[in-house]
């Protein structure tokens, strides 16, 4: 009881200092590749992070293209959306909610040749955001979705 008592006061105490931010995998990818004679790309991209409270600025990854094998006139275009329309949400309180802006979503394309390519992602909450926030646990879900364009 003293050790699930401990686990559940240590969890608390981190909700309390940080706010999770979770997408909902690591890897986009299509298989036909140079010996399927089509095209083939995996793009990685991040899949949970963590948020200092009251940080201006927080970098949580990047979207990178590892494979890029694909037609010459083709390109790999990425859309990122946020669950809650880019605000972070108290779990315990849905109406409690810090806006935020992801710096970097926007754009993302690969082009043929751009294997190693990345974007990076940052996270940025005003001021004005982190005096009005109640404490605990938000959280926003972020779906990346890529699209093969001839």
């Amino acid at each position: 009881m003293k050790k699930a008592l401990s686990l559940v006061l240590a969890l608390l105490m981190l909700a309390v200092c940080a706010i999770p931010a979770f997408a909902d995998d690591t890897r986009i990818y299509t298989e036909n590749g140079p010996d399927g004679n089509g095209p083939s790309y995996q793009l990685t991209y991040p899949a949970d992070t963590t948020i200092d409270w009251e940080a201006s600025s927080t970098a949580i990854g990047e979207v990178a293209a590892t494979v890029l094998w694909i037609e010459p006139a083709a390109k790999v275009d990425v859309r990122v959306e946020s669950q809650n329309a880019y605000k972070l949400v108290n779990t315990a309180d849905a109406q409690k909610t810090i806006a935020y802006t992801l710096a970097g979503a926007d754009g993302i394309t690969f082009a043929p040749g751009e294997a190693g390519k990345s974007y990076p992602l940052t996270v940025n909450i005003g001021a004005d955001q982190w005096k009005k926030a109640a404490a605990g646990e938000h959280t926003d879900t972020l779906t990346f979705t890529a699209e093969y364009v001839k």
